[in-house]
């Protein structure tokens, strides 16, 4: 019985290749994955959470003000992943130099904002994209208010939200 050595090696090289390939997608599945529920939100909440994703952006600055009293799981998933959209759009798309995240809370309302000093856009003429939908349509589930501010100066979303009381 005779084998074919040079198609058995093409066929492992595939498989290595197609391995490898299959490394590199799982890696960037954790890595999105860990960005939609990092566990330090579950663990040590918005705060701490937010100001380890703003520390990994080399140009974002992270301000928190008010009482550090934790939220519903559900609120603060939800504001954790509105500040991650809205961050993320603006390294996409505004060209920025630097962003600017802003969290206040208070006993019954928070509020935040996400500012950029890039390139902005002319809400007249341009729609909102899948990004700022699903803000909108997160802030909208818990009866929030959600602005956005363009010039050619830059832009600002601000959303402010009654805060969800927790049952104990």
């Amino acid at each position: 019985m005779e084998i074919n050595r040079g198609f058995f090696c093409i066929d492992v090289s595939r498989f290595q290749k197609a391995i490898g390939m299959l490394d590199d997608s799982i890696q960037e599945l954790r890595r999105v994955a860990h960005h939609m529920m990092p566990e330090s939100l579950l663990r040590y909440g918005l705060k701490a959470s937010l100001t380890d994703f703003c520390a990994a952006i080399p140009i974002a600055d992270f301000h928190y003000f008010g009482n550090e009293t934790r939220l519903s799981e559900k609120m603060e998933i939800m504001i954790y992943r509105c500040i991650h959209e809205l961050v993320n759009n603006a390294l996409k798309h505004a060209q920025p130099s630097h962003i600017n995240v802003q969290l206040v809370q208070e006993e019954n309302r928070i509020s935040f904002t996400v500012q950029d000093d890039g390139i902005g856009f002319d809400q007249e003429q341009v729609t909102e994209g899948m990004g700022l939908q699903n803000v909108r349509q997160r802030v909208d589930a818990f009866q929030g208010k959600m602005n956005i501010y363009s010039s050619g100066q830059g832009t600002a979303v601000l959303v402010k939200m009654a805060i969800e009381q927790k049952l104990i």
